[in-house]
């Protein structure tokens, strides 16, 4: 007989660490009320209301139906996953740890009381309720954004609680819109813990998070130990977004490399930067490696060759060091595999390029609209909103052209068109025309 998972909702679970209530989800495994003596490792996931349903942007992880599917194929073992509602105004407060960055903050931390919710009130009460693997080996935290932030500091906090931290697009820096600066707001921990860790980012996630903020913890995580391939996993997806259906996408990995066997590579590819410089900004390559499970990740600890092989250097990490200009190719080497890609070693690249964007809106538009494209824009003219701004060079946007009340460009019948996308490689002027609105998501 096969069982089938299914989702225990529990209305206003109390905390007195947070004097609030919120929301959980609970994910039994298929098995769960087949097999009454079998024990079983967990998941605890934040914003919990968008793991199994969707959230405001009409996108969810869908995470029971990917583990059904990963468990159907017998590609991990089964688990049970409890997803953890965020509280709305809240959630910053929530998922912010104390520190020194916390002067710059517009908000309170309250991260160690929220940490101190999950290790002392609801694990000791979903162990209790639910036929747990207790141990920190079967115990793992995955969170998104903000998420994988405070995933980052209750895990090496408690490592004791939570051995396998997923830290998916992790935001470890404050953005201030207005300004369009980052500031630090995470700690930097100088102990190798005993844990698993994954942690990803996608390269059009816009000024939400860099990849550069998530590369340098991974160069932390190296630093303190933790081997590529082994206890730490780095995945990278150029054109991913910031948002449910680009994390729900690539979740797999973390899933098998907690839960499953990842098996051996199948195939690799070298993608990344195309061009790099004797001065200025760092350029990256990112060696990608295919397991038979599915899995992709960056490998960390990679063999290169160059040809010619007197113009440059490359780190077992992917930093690109040159010191002459010309053409050179890179050929990536693991055992049975091999990719290859041609740069061009230039004489600068600046840290930062010059964006322009124009963008002409339809004659029937608000007076007083707010229009955003990527970035909000100023008006000025009676169709016409623009704005001239930095970016960190390799920025990449993917979005639409929105009116704050809830508009989206559509085409001239009214039909939904593409996301807008561009990479900020170098100085550019963008110019887009709105042939006309139809309802989306209020901004």
């Amino acid at each position: 007989m096969t069982g089938k998972s299914r989702i225990d909702r529990i209305a206003d679970f109390r905390s007195e660490c947070l004097n609030n209530q919120r929301e959980l989800f609970v994910y039994l495994p298929p098995s769960y009320d087949l097999q009454p003596d079998r024990t079983y490792p967990v998941l605890y996931v934040h914003d919990g209301q968008n793991v199994f349903n969707p959230a405001f942007n009409g996108q969810s992880w869908n995470l029971h139906q990917i583990c059904d599917a990963l468990i159907a194929e017998q590609r991990i073992e089964e688990l049970i996953i409890v997803a953890i509602a965020n509280m709305g105004m809240e959630r910053n407060s929530e998922f912010a740890h104390h520190g020194p960055y916390e002067v710059r903050l517009d908000y309170p931390c309250f991260g160690e009381s929220y940490e101190n919710f999950l290790v002392e009130e609801l694990k000791p009460c979903i162990d209790e309720t639910y036929r747990t693997k207790r141990e920190s080996c079967h115990t793992a935290l995955m969170g998104s954004s903000r998420g994988g932030l405070v995933t980052y500091h209750i895990g090496f906090r408690r490592s004791d609680v939570f051995g396998k931290l997923a830290m998916i697009s992790p935001y470890f820096a404050q953005y201030n819109e207005e300004e369009m600066k980052h500031c630090p707001i995470v700690q930097q921990f100088v102990k190798k813990e005993p844990l698993q860790l994954w942690i990803d980012t996608g390269g059009m996630e816009g000024m939400t998070v860099q990849v550069s903020h998530v590369r340098e913890m991974v160069e932390h995580f190296i630093e303190l130990g933790y081997r590529s391939g082994e206890d730490l996993m780095f995945c990278y997806e150029p054109l991913a977004e910031h948002n449910e259906d680009a994390w729900a996408s690539r979740v797999l990995g973390p899933l098998i490399y907690f839960f499953g066997d990842k098996g051996l590579p199948v195939a690799a590819e070298l993608i990344g930067d195309d061009i790099a410089a004797v001065n200025g900004v760092s350029s990256h390559v990112y060696p990608i490696l295919t397991y038979e499970s599915g899995l992709n990740i960056v490998d960390l600890d990679a063999r290169f060759t160059l040809t010619p092989d007197n113009i440059a250097f490359i780190t077992p990490e992917g930093l690109i060091m040159a010191w002459e200009v010309g053409d050179f190719v890179i050929e990536y080497m693991h055992p049975a595999l091999s990719a290859t890609k041609a740069l061009s070693i230039v004489p600068a690249l600046s840290p930062e390029v010059v964006v322009e964007i124009e963008v002409v809106v339809p004659i029937h538009t608000r007076k007083d609209a707010k229009i955003y494209a990527g970035v909000e824009l100023e008006q000025v003219g009676q169709q016409t909103f623009h704005r001239r701004f930095t970016l960190p060079r390799g920025s990449g946007y993917s979005f639409h052209v929105c009116e704050y009340s809830g508009l989206q460009e559509a085409d001239a019948d009214g039909n939904a068109i593409p996301k807008r996308q561009f990479v900020a490689n170098d100085d550019v002027m963008l110019r887009y025309e709105v042939e006309s609105w139809i309802q989306g998501q209020t901004l």
